[in-house]
């Protein structure tokens, strides 16, 4: 009904307004109080025709600009009220419900909900006798998505609080802790899950609107059963602390709140979209609920004394390094502005926002209090526990006192400086761009940082991708380290690629050309002699498993007990103590067969004409005395053969 509407039905029924028809001959005038009475019974009735139980409904006749916590509305149940109280916008209209109260037994037993949008939070308690009880649910609005659900053991006189449960919600189902807390931005857009409504001229239509963002953004009442696993979460941490030994002096109120609660669900699910079809009276609401107005508005931002905070730079660290650091640590002592010294007197709750630098949005927030020993309070966030956390290189740590919704607030600079692991030899050289394994060998790898800095690394976190089916490698995996050992059962050598996967990231890919076994050491089967146009060949026929024999010479100084000069030609001179490999004195070539089983030739000097290639060798070299022998890439050598 509109309000043109409803002044015409007064208009009416008031005999003052010479509106309503004269009394007949005996009949005496109606009192405007009857009159009223009168239409308050058929407005009971009429009400109670669209909604079984609904009596009279009460809207606020003036309603205050700006006024943060006005009560708005009356509406009668059963015999009990249910009275909501609204936050008014500049034009003084209904921008959206912030509180609501349940009152029984003539306002000996209430049940207060209330909804504070700018810090997504709601929370629910009960007034006993006038005396607020100490158990409040409170549901925090983390993101569009995630909902945390507390119920507070709190102390109404300092504000402090003990968590006696809480549980975790993600879209609507019950889940486990949260790594970190996410909002999406501010004002409009960290609202529930819910639109805001739009304030109107039209109280009813104002009324419904808000009335229906009130439930969507409080305790999820049963108009909106996809909340129904919060509500059932909710019931069964109120029953939890009902059967509480700690708790049985707050037998009553909790007994109160577990049945309020349940029909407060109730009343909302049974009007929820007809309160705007009920008939109501304009007028300004008074009595006990309207004090209680100001009252509720206190719990939101309680008064706080001369304080301020100041940050303890030397307890804090604002450069994080995960090499040498666990922890982002933020410490401030809490100053009596009076004294300049801690205060301490009682606690102070201080909100901690940890925000991607340029934005609104905070990837972990935390309400802390201050301690009574000290005056401290230290906030601790484990950046590796926030989603994508590499991605991150600074975050801007913003803080507030608790209640004036991060206004005003300050800020302090964090620089995050991540692990990048890589990979080297165990003794911290690099790996070279190809590493040469024959089947069987062993090599020892560790993590570092990319700066080289030792890491702390658990190795069963340490796999391997091969991309060659034809090498098996073997891994084992030790507390500073990990052996890799690779196995290649061709004939042929092999070329493969290790992408080494730490954490289920690939950090480093290693190239490594694996050759076969090697086999056991190689026989010579006989030796011959020819003449060439290369010189006096020395035919040393031979059979080698495995990889086979190395084919060649060499060239230079070399180390006898190596592999330099695999084809070996010792010599013993005249006078000398001992044979000597003829270093840069002879040229090798493979002439028939393969690595396996062939023959290989040594040339050295030249043939003589008219004697054979032994006789030219005695001549070339009078009183040597000479011996060959063959190896493989193991070093595995045959038996010296003398000439």
């Amino acid at each position: 009904m509109s309000v043109p509407a409803m002044v015409l039905v007064l208009c009416f029924l008031v005999a003052a307004a010479g509106c309503s028809k004269k009394s007949g001959p005996g009949e005496q005038a109606k009192s405007q109080e009857e009159l009223l009475a009168e239409k308050r019974k058929a407005d009971a009735v009429y009400n109670n025709s669209i909604t079984p139980g609904v009596g009279n409904v009460y809207y606020e006749e003036k309603l205050i600009p700006n006024a943060p916590n006005q009560l708005v509305y009356k509406l009668t149940y059963n015999e009990d009220t249910l009275a909501a109280y609204g936050k008014i916008n500049g034009s003084g209209q209904l921008q959206y419900l912030t509180s609501t109260v349940l009152a029984k037994k003539g306002n000996a037993e209430l049940l207060v909900t209330e909804m504070f949008p700018e810090v997504s939070k709601s929370r629910m308690y009960s007034i006993i006798n006038g005396k607020k009880g100490k158990i409040v649910v409170e549901m925090n609005h983390i993101s569009q998505t995630r909902v945390a659900m507390y119920v507070l053991d709190f102390n109404w006189e300092t504000g402090a609080s003990t968590v006696i449960s809480q549980t975790y919600f993600e879209n609507g189902k019950q889940t486990a802790n949260f790594n970190s807390f996410k909002e999406t931005g501010e004002e409009k857009d960290r609202v529930y899950n819910c639109d805001e409504p739009q304030p109107s001229d039209d109280m009813n239509k104002s009324v419904d609107n808000t009335l229906d963002y009130f439930q969507c953004g409080g305790h999820a009442y049963d108009s909106y059963p996809a909340l129904a696993a919060i509500k059932a979460a909710i019931l069964k941490s109120i029953e939890a602390v009902k059967n509480a030994t700690q708790y049985q002096s707050s037998q009553q109120e909790v007994k109160s709140m577990e049945s309020n609660y349940n029909y407060l669900n109730s009343i909302f699910k049974s009007i929820s979209g007809k309160v705007s079809g009920y008939k109501f009276e304009k007028s300004i609401l008074a009595g006990y609920l309207r004090s209680l107005a100001a009252e509720i508005a206190e719990l939101k931002a309680k008064l706080r004394p001369d304080v301020s905070l100041k940050p303890f730079v030397e307890a804090s660290d604002l450069q994080y390094d995960e090499v040498t650091d666990n922890e982002i640590k933020l410490t401030f002592t809490l100053i009596d502005n009076s004294t300049g010294l801690p205060y301490t007197k009682k606690p102070i709750g201080i909100d901690m926002a940890f925000v991607i630098p340029g934005t609104s949005e905070a990837v972990y927030m935390e309400t802390k209090f201050t301690n009574t020993a000290n005056g401290l309070i230290t906030f601790k966030l484990d950046p590796t526990t926030l989603p994508e956390y590499e991605k991150y290189t600074n975050l801007t740590a913003r803080y507030a006192f608790s209640g004036d919704d991060w206004n005003p607030s300050a800020t302090r600079d964090i620089t995050l400086k991540f692990i990048k692991p890589k990979v080297v030899m165990a003794d911290g050289s690099a790996i070279p761009h190809q590493l040469m394994y024959t089947s069987g060998d062993k090599k020892v790898f560790k993590l570092v940082n990319e700066d080289g800095r030792d890491i702390v690394v658990n190795y069963n976190n340490v796999t391997l991708n091969n991309s060659n089916a034809k090498v098996r490698y073997t891994m084992m995996k030790g507390t500073s380290d990990f052996d890799l050992t690779l196995h290649n059962d061709e004939t042929t050598d092999q070329i493969t690629r290790l992408e080494v996967v730490y954490k289920n990231k690939i950090i480093q890919v290693i190239s490594a050309y694996v050759m076969p076994p090697c086999g056991s050491a190689p026989t010579i089967t006989g030796v011959t002699y020819d003449c060439s146009p290369s010189g006096i060949a020395i035919k040393v026929a031979f059979k080698a498993d495995g990889a086979g024999i190395l084919p060649y010479g060499g060239s230079g100084a070399c180390d006898m007990t190596e592999t330099c000069y695999p084809v070996r030609l010792y010599f013993f001179s005249p006078g000398a103590s001992q044979f000597e490999i003829a270093a840069n004195g002879y040229r090798v070539e493979l002439v028939s067969g393969t690595v396996n089983e062939g023959v290989i030739a040594i040339y050295i000097a030249g043939c003589i004409s008219g004697k054979g290639p032994r006789e030219s060798l005695d001549a070339n070299y009078p009183n040597y005395q000479w011996k060959v022998q063959v190896m493989n890439r193991c070093n595995k050598r045959s038996a010296m053969v003398s000439l």
